[in-house]
């Protein structure tokens, strides 16, 4: 079950992604991303109804840290798309953020069996072929240390909430979106760009994405919340990389390279191999 939650979060985030990806042809990424937040905060409220939940400081500040570093994680990995090729800052991200918790878990002594090891290793090497693409222009050397910064903080994200107790329900997921809307609000003095996004037609897959994140990211706690390997979670929902290259296939018409059907391939096997374990 673990598992399922951890996929229906990948799937949700390559939405999400890909609809900020739209929004952020005609609005800035800092104004997409705020957007983002503002409308996964407003709905957040409604997570309090899907699971019961009992107050508690500690994990409602474990809450607001995930917020903090998933924020500023989205600031970096959307400043380094406008240095470098998606396909350099993507997977950099993506495998590092997975890794985080992964590495988490076995300080904790959560060792996953060595069939769901194999696994998350097939899974998370797919992820660099399957974003990559030739040719464009910009930094190399940037790209790769943006991706690993926004990697790093993610994957702090996810094992800050990873840690959350199950009384609390999703109390802490609702504490983060308010926290990272908050601090990105914060910036918005310093930067030309609204606090929310409300003109059309750009505000439709900006708040699409914001309800998309919301929905993700509860399918995520719920994994965590559910007995077994929450590295197990958070390698399933690092695929969002994939689904995100397969929306652009489908509804942005890019071509889908031999290299990258290989990836998307081999990233199903991965996630098979997990299930199997």
């Amino acid at each position: 079950m673990a598992l399922l939650f951890g996929i229906g979060a990948a799937v949700l985030l390559g939405l999400s992604d890909f609809c900020a990806a739209r929004a952020s042809r005609t609005e800035s990424f800092v104004a997409v991303t705020r957007t983002n937040m503002a409308v996964s905060a407003v709905l957040g409220p409604l997570l309090l109804l899907v699971k019961p939940w009992q107050w508690s400081t500690v994990d409602v500040a474990k809450g607001a840290l995930a917020g903090l570093a998933m924020a500023g994680g989205l600031l970096l990995l959307y400043r380094g798309y406008t240095v470098a090729r998606m396909g350099i800052v993507a997977p950099t991200s993506s495998v590092i953020f997975a890794l985080v918790p992964v590495l988490w878990g076995t300080v904790r002594g959560d060792l996953p069996g060595v069939l769901v090891v194999v696994g998350m290793v097939v899974a998370m090497l797919a992820l660099v072929p399957t974003t990559w693409t030739p040719g464009g222009a910009g930094s190399i050397r940037s790209g790769v240390i943006l991706g690993l910064q926004s990697g790093v903080l993610f994957g702090i994200a996810f094992v800050s909430m990873s840690e959350v107790a199950e009384p609390a329900g999703l109390l802490p997921l609702w504490a983060q979106r308010v926290t990272g809307f908050a601090l990105l609000a914060a910036i918005q003095p310093f930067e030309k760009s609204p606090l929310v996004i409300t003109k059309m037609p750009t505000r439709i897959p900006a708040w699409a994405a914001g309800l998309a994140a919301i929905l993700a990211l509860t399918s995520l706690q719920l994994g965590y919340l559910q007995p077994g390997s929450n590295a197990v979670v958070s390698v399933a929902t690092s695929q969002f990389a994939t689904v995100l290259v397969i929306l652009a296939f489908v509804f942005n018409h890019e071509r889908l390279r031999w290299w990258q059907a290989v990836g998307v391939l081999t990233s199903g096997i991965g996630v098979g191999i997990m299930a199997a374990g």
